[in-house]
């Protein structure tokens, strides 16, 4: 299977026991476990962080944030597996999905346009 198109959950920025919990849940749904963004990844784009790109480090530091990032969930599924998460992930964390578009950029650029997403909706409130 091609793991561009692979069910997984992308995570950044959480701490070990939220990574823990996270997993946890996963494995009773059957779901791989998640693979996490670290810290020096900012310059890698979603897909090859998706299709396992490794040794290429950056130095763009990525804002302290806490991202959950699906891939390949249809709708359904996916407002399933975002109730199911209520229970550990922090009201804080941002929610997105991998689109056609967003696969193309770097996890920074990517995480800058959420939390800009996040403030705007925030003012209209």
């Amino acid at each position: 299977m091609n793991i561009i198109n692979e069910k997984l959950i992308l995570a950044y920025g959480l701490t070990n026991i939220e990574e823990k919990e996270l997993n946890s849940l996963l494995s009773i749904q059957n779901i791989l476990p998640c693979k996490v963004i670290k810290n020096n990844m900012g310059d890698f784009t979603i897909k090859e962080i998706l299709s396992n790109i490794e040794g290429k480090e950056s130095n763009i530091e990525l804002p302290h944030e806490k991202l959950l990032l699906f891939n390949g969930y249809s709708d359904k599924r996916l407002y399933d597996l975002i109730d199911s998460l209520k229970q550990i992930k922090s009201a804080d964390t941002i929610l997105a999905a991998v689109t056609p578009t967003s696969i193309k950029w770097t996890i920074s650029y990517l995480m800058q346009h959420l939390i800009g997403e996040r403030e705007a909706y925030r003012k209209m409130k």
